[in-house]
């Protein structure tokens, strides 16, 4: 048997942090099935054969950033305590998160789909200047993938997970009856400031971010932009939350986010479960990007159009108690307006380190 052939893309010293002392296994709750299996081996979840590829250096890159993640956990469940800013295991978090949020299969199908609207829109639009109805219906029927579309988001997370680093991370308790839960898509991106909005709003850089990643049903990571929100934390710097009502409110960003399955606790009840599912069963989002295109200008012989796609934005109103808004509430953002960034020369400085990859890249390939 191939060996290193199951690539998970949520570590399982990561679901570790939901099972039991000393176990393996953990609760799943598969969505489309409306299933809820209580007991279910880690290694059998949140993988696919051979999902970053049969080269075994993506593997082992993604193993040594676990391995400080996974000691960094520990600290911060048996002891409340993350890593002090500008530290070198702030860093390693750091990293993580961005790696995290980009090398799932919920990240690789957002980038999917965003390209296959994008590609559409294109050859629909030539095949009406052309007026060829069959093309036009033949797209409909058509299915468009990128060859390789995890290793492009991890490859932009590797550069653009610096812009996280300004975020402050606090850590939130959970004192009340209700569980937090994760999924296979566990680091979630919102954006309180800028929410009902019709524009992706959940950038990297955008002022207003929030990051949302459980740490086990008793504890969940929060980072957020320290312009934007005042967070109300006890005086050992941890939020504690005793109101149910709050969870559920942090655990729907989880459902609105997940690509397949919940990962719970093995002692979460299930009624919990089922009355969340019936909740978000008419929520949940078919669509994970939303696409826009515009003419430029338009003459007898010529059409020049502009595209963009980003992530559709939140169903989730996020009126956490313990925090306050403070800057003032924004105006609508027109369709090509995005927030404004935290720190334009932060992303500058990504910007151009992103031009030299694809340069690498083009050079590569030649």
């Amino acid at each position: 048997m191939p060996e290193n052939k199951s690539h998970h893309y949520v570590p399982q010293m990561y679901m570790r942090l939901f099972a039991r002392a000393g176990d393996n296994r953990i609760g799943v709750y598969v969505i489309d099935r409306a299933k809820f299996i209580p007991n279910a081996p880690i290694r059998g979840q949140a993988c696919r054969d051979y999902f970053y590829g049969k080269d075994a250096r993506t593997e082992l890159a993604f193993g040594h950033i676990e391995g400080h993640a996974a000691r960094i956990f520990a600290d911060a469940v048996k002891h409340n305590r993350l890593p002090e800013p500008d530290s070198q295991d702030h860093e390693w978090l750091i990293f993580y998160l961005g790696m995290q949020h980009a090398r799932t299969v919920g990240a690789a199908e957002q980038h999917n789909e965003g390209s296959e609207k994008l590609a559409k829109a294109i050859l629909r639009r030539k095949a009406e200047l052309e007026g060829n109805s069959e093309i036009v219906a033949a797209l409909e029927r058509v299915r468009i993938r990128r060859t390789n579309a995890v290793s492009e988001v991890v490859g932009y997370a590797t550069i653009g997970a610096s812009l996280l680093a300004d975020l402050t991370l606090t850590l939130i308790r959970n004192d009340s009856d209700t569980p937090f839960i994760a999924s296979d898509t566990p680091v979630v991106l919102h954006n309180r400031l800028y929410e009902d909005q019709r524009v992706s709003v959940a950038g990297y850089a955008n002022v207003g971010l929030q990051l949302f990643l459980p740490l086990g049903p008793r504890l969940a990571l929060f980072g957020f932009d320290s312009v934007a929100y005042i967070v109300h934390a006890a005086s050992d710097d941890i939020v504690t939350v005793d109101d149910g009502a709050q969870i559920r409110l942090i655990n729907d960003l989880q459902w609105e986010a997940a690509h397949a399955v919940l990962l719970v606790s093995p002692d979460m009840p299930e009624t919990e479960l089922r009355s969340s599912a019936a909740n978000w069963e008419a929520r949940r989002r078919l669509e994970r990007t939303v696409y826009r295109e515009e003419i430029v200008s338009q003459s007898d012989t010529e059409m020049r159009t502009r595209h963009g796609s980003g992530e559709a934005p939140s169903a989730v109103s996020l009126d956490l108690s313990f925090i306050t808004c403070l800057l003032p509430a924004p105006a609508p953002l027109d369709p090509w307006e995005t927030p404004p960034f935290r720190d334009a020369e932060r992303v500058a400085r990504v910007d151009r380190a992103f031009e030299r990859l694809d340069d690498w890249e083009l050079a590569r390939r030649r």
